[in-house]
């Protein structure tokens, strides 16, 4: 299953997207879906479950607390998100 985080800024979601990069990861950052977008960045960083060690992991290095961490749900006709 695929997740997306949420970070500060959309300056800290490239951040931890290249940090991660540098390590051998890849993955996308896209636009944050609007029912779970409180006001906040307009971007997140979407990656495999089971990547969610690494990644929080690479945040707290970084020192880019992430907000929020959601678990995509894919429905029939929109993606429903639970929050981790």
């Amino acid at each position: 299953m695929k997740c997306i985080a949420i970070l500060e800024t959309g300056n800290y979601v490239y951040k931890l997207e290249s940090a991660l990069e540098r390590k051998g990861y890849k993955f996308d950052v896209v636009s944050t879906p609007c029912n779970v977008a409180k006001g906040g960045c307009g971007l997140c960083l979407k990656f495999p479950e089971e990547y969610l060690p690494v990644v929080r992991n690479e945040a707290a290095l970084c020192n880019m607390p992430i907000k929020a961490i959601y678990r995509i749900i894919p429905g029939f006709s929109k993606n429903k998100y639970q929050r981790i």
